[in-house]
């Protein structure tokens, strides 16, 4: 689902806008201040109508080769303003999530942790970990106890079928047998099948009645040897595949603390790219802003890629303790997918009302507010980096602000009842006496 807007449409619109300031130019007695004013706050809720638009429109196409739905991650994720702090918790903060997951409990050399008993291995696990095992502990029961219903359930069937095929291939060997003898020793193969064929049913079933009976003991056991498995890789004993992007090639096998130590190089790069660019009043000297984009890119997504590998093994862990099944994903949003569905409809809705002049100066105020949260974020500090996508060089000032700064300027105009909805609304509410004009003003002169 897209939403088309026909490029006809556009600039019909557009038209009907610059047709709209002249007449209210006009009927304003041709005041250059409310041309420009009321051109200002036009063109501020055309950009952010649109902008919202095509966010929205970004969501309805999905992600393909050409589309990437809006995210406000990338933004958020290295914003150093006051707001930040507040902003990566509400999105995932990887810098918190890493160590709460991956940091050891205490300090142990991995050829020492291997001598370690399974239960003191798991006793290690870390405890952001081991609490999301520990709680699949009644569904990994209800899981177990369901399937061993059910492999119960299907044995007389699977049992049916394997002696049909059982007694269909000792027909067709004893119709192709030339003499007695074969014919009996077609006989006893089949006999001999069938008696396999029994025990294994008896088995199976004498293996499912103690999983019927033993559901959560077993889970508890798989939870114990699943914390032990993360607490191996977190401590250095086991090594996991990682595809790194610096390295080409195969996958190499690394472990948990290998993963940290090179992710801190990561970082550690990074800040040195930064502190060079901050000079010159952050804009760098010349590669010094290129070091740093690529610096952050790589650990940014070095970061993520870590964050994604820790819970790729947990769902792992997850899987075999749930008896094999693969745990449900959760339906409920994502704070960040709800801050970028306000985001974009926040602004979609916003715009309109500022364009179409509809309660203009609190959605103006609205809107203000909204660019002076994206500037607590990132601010445009020497001593901090630019954010991504941003053009030259902002010194204290970038364009937020100065969009800030006229929003509030339209918010103490009445140019909603000069152009827009607003007037409609006085008009019928409030009568002709409530119509706003701007009058000519007239200077007395002393004799």
């Amino acid at each position: 689902m897209t939403l088309p807007i026909p490029i006809q449409v556009l600039y019909a619109g557009l038209v009907g806008v610059l047709i709209a300031l002249i007449v209210a130019t006009a009927q304003q007695n041709w005041k250059p201040k409310v041309f420009f004013l009321l051109a200002l706050r036009l063109a501020i809720g055309w950009q952010f109508l649109f902008e919202g638009l095509h966010k929205i429109q970004s969501h309805y196409i999905g992600a393909t080769e050409t589309n990437r739905p809006f995210s406000s991650e990338p933004y958020f994720k290295e914003a150093p303003g006051p707001l930040a702090p507040m902003m990566r918790a509400m999105n995932g903060d990887a810098s918190k999530i890493i160590p709460a997951k991956l940091t050891p409990k205490k300090e142990i050399s991995a050829a020492d942790f291997a001598k370690l008993t399974t239960e003191e291995q798991a006793a290690l696990c870390p405890d952001d970990v081991a609490k999301e095992l520990d709680g699949l502990l009644g569904t990994a029961e209800k899981t177990i106890h369901d399937n061993a219903e059910k492999a119960l359930a299907d044995l007389p069937k699977l049992q049916e079928a394997k002696l049909k095929k059982i007694a269909e291939t000792e027909k067709k060997e004893t119709e192709a047998a030339k003499d007695a003898a074969a014919k009996e020793n077609a006989k006893k193969k089949a006999d001999g099948d069938r008696k396999i064929a029994e025990n294994d049913a008896a088995e199976t079933k004498a293996e499912e009645e103690k999983r019927l009976s033993s559901g959560k003991e077993i889970a508890s056991q798989s939870i114990l040897a699943a914390k032990a498995a993360f607490a191996r890789w977190t401590y250095g004993e086991d090594r996991r595949e990682v595809k790194m992007a610096r390295i080409s090639g195969d996958p190499v096998l690394m472990t948990g603390p290998q993963r940290l130590h090179y992710l801190g190089l990561l970082k550690h790069e990074k800040q040195e790219a930064e502190a060079r660019q901050s000079e010159g009043l952050g804009g760098g000297y010349g590669l010094d802003i290129k070091k740093a984009q690529t610096s952050r890119a790589d650990y940014w997504n070095e970061e993520a890629a870590l964050v994604k590998d820790i819970d790729s093994f947990v769902t792992e862990l997850k899987t075999k303790i749930n008896d094999g099944k693969a745990p449900e994903a959760s339906t409920e949003k994502t704070p960040l997918q709800r801050n970028d569905w306000l985001t974009r409809w926040f602004l979609a809705a916003v715009g309109a009302f500022i364009l179409f002049g509809f309660l203009t100066r609190i959605s103006c105020v609205a809107a203000a507010g909204f660019l002076l949260l994206t500037y607590l974020t990132h601010p445009p500090f020497p001593w901090f980096t630019l954010p991504p996508g941003t053009e030259g060089n902002p010194l204290f000032i970038n364009k937020n602000a100065v969009e800030f700064f006229a929003l509030l300027a339209l918010a103490c105009m009445p140019t909603g009842r000069w152009l827009g909805l607003d007037a409609l609304i006085g008009y019928i509410f409030c009568g002709k006496s409530k119509a706003v004009v701007v009058k000519r003003e007239v200077v007395p002169v002393k004799a």
